[in-house]
């Protein structure tokens, strides 16, 4: 299935921060999942017939899917949850680093940001009863503002504290609502997430001379596809 991605209204923000180079060996820690194995197929969660096709169509998507020119995708992802009682088509709450250990993975919603940053949202039940929702989240790296300093997002620094938040105009006007809002729609195979304006930190890593943390506001809307 061939997909065409839409950009996002909202990219990639920063605060005014001092920056400063990195140097030393990498750490190569950034983004992997602290509980639970992610969207897999050797994750218990996804052994019945449904999580094993929502598996492979992930798989296909964050591999045919590629950033923008000059954007590299981060070598791995990174996964957070939320559980609760759940109805609607919207989901808000805090999240918690890592994956459900427990339950059925019985849906997907993808979402794209600006520069082809990929949002995974699973749906997990017991029985009829949705009793969560995990987040995985395939970001694209971003380079520092001046030339010859490292990335500010890469493959060597931590993504941590993942949030949903109001996205707003310059104006102040609201254009996108706190949580993950999901259109159950399934003509591309799978759900599409129709808004969701985040924030996550890319943590500054152990080189003492690697840049502070930083601020990375991101809002994802649905993918178009071709059947």
């Amino acid at each position: 299935m061939k997909l065409r991605f839409k950009y996002s209204l909202l990219v990639t923000l920063a605060a005014c921060l001092s920056l400063l180079g990195a140097c030393g060996k990498k750490e190569n820690k950034v983004n992997s999942s602290t509980v639970g194995i992610g969207i897999s197929g050797n994750n218990p969660l996804f052994s019945g017939a449904a999580g094993q096709t929502i598996a492979a169509q992930y798989n296909s998507i964050r591999s045919s899917v590629a950033c923008l020119p000059g954007r590299t995708r981060l070598a791995n992802d990174v996964s957070f949850y939320v559980t609760g009682s759940f109805s609607g088509t919207k989901i808000l709450g805090n999240w918690t680093p890592g994956f459900m250990t427990s339950g059925t993975v019985s849906a997907m919603y993808v979402g794209v940001g600006a520069y082809r940053d990929l949002m995974f949202l699973t749906k997990v039940t017991n029985g009829s009863q949705v009793v969560g929702y995990n987040v995985t989240l395939s970001y694209c790296d971003v380079a520092n503002q001046y030339p010859n300093y490292p990335a500010v997002v890469s493959n060597e620094r931590a993504l941590v504290n993942f949030q949903t938040i109001e996205g707003r105009d310059n104006w102040g006007n609201l254009t996108v609502p706190n949580g993950i809002v999901i259109n159950t729609a399934t003509s591309c195979g799978y759900g599409l997430i129709a808004s969701a304006a985040t924030l996550i930190i890319s943590q500054r890593n152990s080189n003492p001379l690697s840049s502070t943390d930083f601020p990375v506001y991101t809002s994802f809307t649905k993918p178009t596809c071709n059947n």
